[in-house]
Order: structure tokens, then C-alpha cells, then sequence
């Protein structure tokens, strides 16, 4: 294995507080390189963190698509040139390249500790298993979404996103800092421990599979009409079926769910995703039976 540096990303977007200050305390305290495997601290938007915003032009954990880079039109956006400036400085073939790329996060839902991915690449699977086996995570697993592509993590070969809620926007809270803290400080010795075939997978995974996204209910101006439903408040994880509660409008009307499948909602209310008309996405959950292709995939990083 040839691992040698892990990118940890904080203030992807800038109204994402707490994972700063978690890097930041984390720096002070260990060591950058801890038994051949050194972490790079960055945060991803500078701007936007400073001025407390999610974002200047563009969300930056939508814009490593390279069809949207390559756009002419799209050279004067600042999260589109960060993008470029990141890949260029620490992807795979940049001046200082990482090996895997791990993008910290906080949402306003109630989501706990989670790991989310992007399509199914067996070195993530690898790297989601050790966390989900160790601390219990639940995994989103973020795919077939045509309206969200040029995620971070997907521009180095392994990488995750860590994501932790709920907390507001721009507000500090030391629990949540303290749970980054405890991810990033076990993530290095997880590897080190399949680098030295001291650990083995578990024999699943288990996985929240994307299937949509919906929106809140609307009136004839496209305004929301419809609150998430109080049954349906800080569920995140918890499955409905059909019949179940999702919204309560303006009216008293409420809308429920109307699907014949078990799913299970997640980014229930996230404030960041209403500019995306989305008030929740539903997943189903699958369980992978954990593959020794996984490891060699990994150790080929």
C-alpha cells in the first residue's frame, strides 16, 4: 500500500463551522505524519468561510464536475477556479497529491454521524466499511442523481464525506467538533491496520441506497406550502411506508406517503437544500456482502 497523504477537507461550504475548528484543534495536537501516513489540512472554500455564506457563486461540492469546469462561461466562478486550484494542488497527479480525499460536513437534519459516498467504488466501500464496523455509521450512498454531480470527493481515487448534524448553520456546538475529532483520530489508524493486515472487514455492509429526491409542497407562485410533517421531524433514517406522513400545508391538508416500497428518508429538512427544491431524499436499504477485491482495490491506492 502506498498510501501517503490524506486530504481533509473542511469548509466545503463556509456556513459549515464546526469542522473547521475540529481540524484546526486536531492540527495543534497531533502530529501531520503518524507512521508514514501524513494528513493535509485545507479549507475548501476560504472565501465563503470567511464571509460565513455557503457559497460565493457556486455550491463548491457541486462544481469537480469537468464538464461544468470545462465551460467557458464558468472560468469567472470562485468555486469553480477553488475546484481546479484544489485538484491541481492535491489530486492524484497534483504538486502534493493524496491518495484519498475526506470532506467534512454538518446539515441542519438530523442525521447523527454519517458517511455518505458517491457511486460504488470499491476503494470507498473499503475505507466506509472500517468506519461503519468500528463506530456504527450509517452509510448514504449517493448515486443515479442526475441533478447532482461534481462532488469533491469523487476527484481523488478513494474518498468519503463525513457528515454530522444536526447543528445550525455558523453555530459552534463542541459535541459536534468532538465527534469530527474522534473520526479523523481513528481514521489513520484504521488504515494503518489494513496496511498491516492487523484487520479484517466485516462480512456486510449496509447501505442507504439514493432513489429521489422530492420537494415540499408548492403553491401557484412556487412558493412552499407545506411544512415536514411534526411525525416526520428529526426522523432521518427511520422508514415510512405507504400511508405515513411526510407534510402538513397551509390548509391542514396532509400529505402523505404514497409509495408501495419501505424507504427511508434522509436530509429531512436540511435548510441548505430548499434553493434545491428538496425537503428530503428516500433511500432503500441494501446489505453488500463485503469483498476481499475491496482490499486489493484499497491497497492499490
Amino acid at each position: 500500500m502506498t498510501i501517503q497523504r490524506i486530504l481533509i477537507v473542511s469548509g466545503t461550504h463556509g456556513n459549515e463551522i464546526n469542522p473547521v475548528w475540529a481540524v484546526k484543534q486536531f492540527n495543534r495536537e497531533e502530529n501531520r505524519i503518524k507512521k508514514g501516513i501524513k494528513y493535509e489540512y485545507i479549507i475548501g472554500n476560504p472565501l465563503a468561510y470567511g464571509k460565513g455564506y455557503r457559497y460565493i457563486d457556486a455550491d463548491l461540492n457541486r462544481s469537480f464536475d469537468e464538464s461544468k469546469k470545462n465551460h467557458q462561461q464558468k472560468k469567472s466562478i470562485y468555486e469553480i477556479n477553488r475546484a481546479n486550484f484544489l485538484v491541481d494542488q492535491f489530486g492524484i497527479n497534483g504538486s502534493d497529491p493524496c491518495q484519498i480525499a475526506i470532506d467534512l460536513h454538518t446539515t441542519t437534519a438530523n442525521m447523527g454521524t454519517s458517511i455518505v459516498m458517491y457511486g460504488r467504488r470499491f476503494k470507498d466501500f473499503c475505507l466506509a466499511a472500517l468506519l461503519q464496523n468500528k463506530f456504527g455509521l450509517p452509510i448514504y450512498l449517493h448515486e443515479k442523481d442526475k441533478d447532482q454531480t461534481g462532488f469533491l470527493v469523487e476527484a481523488w481515487p478513494c474518498g468519503l464525506v463525513i457528515e454530522i448534524g444536526a447543528v445550525a448553520q455558523n453555530f459552534y456546538d463542541p459535541k459536534i467538533i468532538n465527534k469530527f475529532l474522534i473520526i479523523i483520530s481513528s481514521l489513520r489508524e484504521e488504515i494503518d491496520k489494513l496496511k498491516n493486515n492487523l484487520i479484517e472487514l466485516p462480512k456486510e455492509l449496509i447501505v442507504h441506497v439514493h432513489q429521489e429526491s422530492i420537494d415540499y409542497p408548492r403553491d401557484d407562485k412556487g412558493d412552499i406550502d407545506g411544512l415536514i410533517h411534526p411525525e416526520r421531524t428529526n426522523q432521518d433514517w427511520k422508514m415510512i411506508k405507504k400511508g405515513d406522513p411526510l407534510f402538513l400545508d397551509s390548509q391542514g391538508i396532509v400529505h402523505k406517503y404514497d409509495g408501495d416500497q419501505f424507504i427511508w428518508p434522509v436530509f429531512i429538512g436540511e435548510v441548505a437544500y430548499k434553493e434545491k427544491k428538496i425537503a428530503m431524499s428516500y433511500t432503500k436499504k441494501e446489505v453488500l456482502f463485503c469483498q476481499n477485491e475491496w482490499i486489493k482495490e484499497f491497497e492499490s491506492l
